[in-house]
């Protein structure tokens, strides 16, 4: 029979019998193991495995990047991306001077000479999110797991 339990429980199986294990010797932890065994539905070698390592605090690491951006440059790019109509940041990249250009002399927007530069330098990849952070584009395998179609039919797909 197939032992069902969840991995918390597990985890607190675990902390409640390894201090028991480590402190036995040879019959009285074959019999704690084989208890162990019994309930959690470990395999052998990967309960004593579970059994003898010291317990670690899995905490989620986090990395801190630096922002490339101040707030007035991420307020004039969301100001930008609004107007373009939330283009994808390739198009967004190529419609920034000339955007930028009619916003300015319509008086939509105005920027100082060190926003500018900052603006005019972004590359390609970085797009605007709805959260209005300005964020790095998703990796090659998450845009590779996306179902997107690419306007490409095969004839044998097309209906008759």
């Amino acid at each position: 029979m197939k032992v069902r339990m969840t991995h918390a429980a597990r985890g607190e199986l675990v902390d409640a019998v390894r201090s028991r294990y480590g402190a036995a010797s040879g019959k009285v932890k074959r019999r704690i193991l084989d208890e162990f065994i019994a309930a959690s539905g470990y395999h052998e070698k990967s309960a004593i495995r579970v059994l003898n390592q010291m317990p670690t605090g899995k905490e989620r690491q986090t990395r801190q990047r630096p922002s490339l951006y101040d707030e007035a440059t991420r307020a004039a790019l969301i100001v930008l991306w609004e107007a373009s109509d939330r283009v994808c940041g390739k198009r967004l990249k190529a419609l920034l001077p000339i955007l930028l250009a009619a916003l300015e002399r319509n008086g939509h927007l105005n920027l100082n000479a060190e926003i500018r530069p900052k603006i005019l330098s972004m590359s390609a990849e970085e797009s605007v999110t709805d959260k209005g952070s300005v964020v790095q584009r998703a990796s090659k395998k998450q845009r590779m797991s996306s179902p997107v179609r690419n306007g490409r039919t095969s004839l044998a797909n097309k209906p008759t």
